[in-house]
C-alpha cells in the first residue's frame, strides 16, 4: 500500500550472482526515496548488500541449487526497512553463524542500522530484517504525486461539469438487475478498496437495494453500451426524502459533462416518489461537487466535519493532509438540500449566537422561519437518546426526539459510549430545532465543547410519514480534520464555514 507517509516495494528473483547489479540498483533506488544521501547512503548500501552476501552464503551449502530471494523494503514516516526473504535452509540465530566475520561487523545493529532480526515465516522460509531510522516525516516524491494527482483529479471532474460534442452519444436510463457488476468496477477504478461504502463493491448488494427502493441508481451508457458512469438516490430507510450521491464516471468517458445529465435524473427519480426533497454531501476537497448542487438549485445547510476516513482516496492515491503529529487527517462534507415540495412555517428555537448564520440558510431555501432565542428550560424527564454508528466510516450519531431535563446527560453519556466503545472520530448530535427547549440545551452542550455543524433538512421523522422537520446539528471531532485541504464555493458556504471553524482559505 502506498500513500504519501508509506511506500512499500519488492524484488523476487532467483540467487544468481548475475543478477547483483539488479539487487544493488533496486536497494540504492528505495535509498534514495527514503532521502538517505551522501556517505550515509553507501554505507548502508554496502550493508544491506553485506546482508543479501550473509544469506546466499548460507545457501551456498545447498550445492547447485537455485534458491530464490524475495526483497522488500517498507520505508514510511518513521524508518526504511529492508526485508530478505529465502526459501532454503532455515536460517536465524546469532549473525556469526555461517558467515564470515567480515560481514557480521558490517551489519550489525547499532553500527549502520539500528536493528537487526530474523523472522521464521514455516514453510515460506527464513527472513531478515534491516531497519534504520529516518530523518523525515513525509516521502517527498509521494507528496509531489499526491498533490499533482489532487490538482488532476479536481481538473478532470471540471470537465466533467461541461458538455462536448460526443455528450448526446452517450445514454441515461435507469438501473437493470444485473448492473451491479459494472458499477462495483466502477467504483473499484475511482476508489480503489477505500470507498468509505462497502455496499458498491457488492454486485448481488446493489441489485437487492435497488429492488427493494433502498436505492435508486441512475446509469450512464457509452455509445458502444458500456457501463461508464453511476449516479444514485439513496433512502435506506424508505422515508420522504433522499439522499444524491455515488457519483462516479470511468476515468476514460470524462470530459464529456456526463455528471450533470445523471444527477438530472435523480432529481428527476425524486420528484417521480413524490419526496419532499433531495439531500447531498458534496465533499470539501474541491469546489466541483459543490458547484454542481448550486447549479441544481441546492443550497447549503451545514458544514460536517470528518465524515469520511482519511485513507478514502480517489484515483490515483489522493488522500488527505496529515496534521501537526503526523496523523492522517479526515475528510469533510457540506450537507446541500434541494425541496420538491414547498417547505412549511418553521419555528425554531436556538441560541442567539446561532441565529445570525441559520437566517440566510433558511433564506436561500426558501423556507420562513420564526425564530425564538430567549433560553426556556427543559420540560422534566428522562433522556430519550438514539444512537448508531458506521464502522466503515468512524462516524457515529446521536439523536433526541424531545429536549427534557435529562437530554444533557443522557447524550454526554451517549458521546461518551461512542468514544471508548466504538472509537468512533467523529459524532453528530441531532437536534429537535422545533422543541422550545432546544436552544437551552444546544448553549449547554456548546460549552462543553461541541460545535455547529448546522441544520439537518427535514432529517427527523415526524408522526406523519410524508412529512419530516428539521434538526439542528452539533458535532464533535475525536479525530484529526483535514483544515488546511478543505475548499468553499460560493459566499453562503464561505459564511458557514467561517461561522463552524473560522476563516478557511479556498
Amino acid at each position: 500500500m502506498n500513500t504519501p507517509d508509506r511506500i512499500e516495494l519488492k524484488l523476487d528473483l532467483p540467487g544468481l550472482p548475475e543478477l547483483a547489479p539488479l539487487v544493488t540498483d533496486f536497494a540504492g533506488r528505495a535509498l534514495d526515496l527514503a532521502e538517505f544521501t551522501g556517505t550515509r547512503r553507501d554505507n548502508l548500501l554496502t550493508a544491506f548488500l553485506c546482508g543479501v552476501e550473509l544469506v546466499e552464503r548460507t545457501l551456498a551449502q545447498q550445492g547447485d541449487a537455485i534458491v530464490p530471494l524475495e526483497i522488500g523494503v517498507t520505508i514510511d514516516a518513521h524508518a526504511l526497512e529492508f526485508k530478505i526473504l529465502e526459501h532454503g535452509i532455515p536460517l536465524g540465530g546469532d549473525l556469526d553463524v555461517d558467515a564470515g566475520a567480515d560481514i557480521t561487523d558490517r551489519i550489525r545493529p547499532n553500527t549502520i542500522f539500528d536493528r537487526l532480526w530474523w523472522v521464521q515465516k514455516g514453510r515460506e522460509g527464513s527472513e531478515l530484517h534491516l531497519r534504520v531510522k529516518r530523518d523525515h516525516a513525509s516521502i517527498e516524491i509521494l507528496e509531489e504525486v499526491r498533490h499533482r494527482l489532487d490538482l488532476e483529479e479536481a481538473e478532470t471532474a471540471h470537465a466533467d461539469t461541461l458538455p462536448s460534442n460526443k455528450t448526446g452519444e452517450y445514454r441515461i436510463r435507469d438501473y437493470r438487475e444485473g448492473d451491479g457488476l459494472e458499477v462495483a468496477r466502477r467504483i473499484y477504478e475511482a476508489y480503489g478498496r477505500s470507498y468509505p461504502n462497502p455496499d458498491l463493491y457488492v454486485p448481488e448488494r446493489i441489485d437487492l437495494l435497488n429492488r427493494s427502493g433502498r436505492l435508486h441508481s441512475i446509469i450512464c451508457e457509452s455509445p458502444d453500451g458500456d457501463v461508464v458512469g453511476h449516479y444514485a438516490l439513496e433512502r435506506p430507510d424508505l422515508g420522504p426524502i433522499g439522499e444524491a450521491g455515488q457519483a462516479v464516471i470511468d476515468h476514460r468517458h470524462r470530459g464529456h459533462g456526463l455528471m450533470k445529465p445523471m444527477r438530472a435524473a435523480v432529481e428527476e427519480a425524486g420528484a417521480k416518489l413524490g419526496l419532499l426533497g433531495i439531500w447531498s454531501q458534496p465533499t470539501a476537497r474541491h469546489p466541483i461537487s459543490q458547484r454542481m448542487n448550486i447549479k441544481f438549485g441546492s443550497t447549503p445547510t451545514g458544514l460536517c466535519l470528518g465524515t469520511t476516513p482519511a485513507d478514502a482516496a480517489l484515483r490515483g492515491g489522493v488522500a488527505g493532509e496529515t496534521n501537526a503529529k503526523g496523523q492522517p487527517a479526515r475528510h469533510s462534507c457540506f450537507l446541500y438540500w434541494d425541496p420538491i415540495l414547498e417547505e412549511p412555517l418553521l419555528h425554531a428555537f436556538v441560541p442567539e449566537e446561532l441565529a445570525g448564520i441559520l437566517s440566510p440558510l433558511y433564506e436561500a431555501r426558501n423556507r420562513e422561519v420564526s425564530f425564538n432565542t430567549d433560553p426556556r428550560n427543559p420540560v422534566e424527564g428522562h433522556s430519550n437518546v438514539s444512537t448508531r454508528f458506521d464502522s466503515s466510516r468512524g462516524v457515529a450519531w446521536v439523536a433526541l426526539e424531545q429536549v427534557t431535563s435529562g437530554a444533557f446527560d443522557g447524550i454526554q453519556a451517549a458521546i461518551s459510549a461512542m468514544e471508548t466503545s466504538a472509537s468512533a472520530a467523529t459524532v453528530f448530535v441531532d437536534l429537535p430545532i422545533d422543541d422550545p427547549g432546544c436552544g437551552h440545551l444546544t448553549a449547554q452542550l456548546l460549552s462543553a465543547g461541541l460545535r455547529l455543524a448546522g441544520v439537518g433538512p427535514r432529517f427527523r421523522k415526524v408522526d406523519d410519514e410524508r412529512r419530516a422537520e428539521d434538526v439542528l446539528r452539533l458535532q464533535l471531532n475525536l479525530g484529526p480534520v483535514d483544515f488546511a485541504g478543505l475548499v468553499v464555493e460560493g459566499d453562503l458556504g464561505r459564511a458557514l464555514a467561517d461561522e463552524v471553524i473560522g476563516q478557511v482559505d479556498s
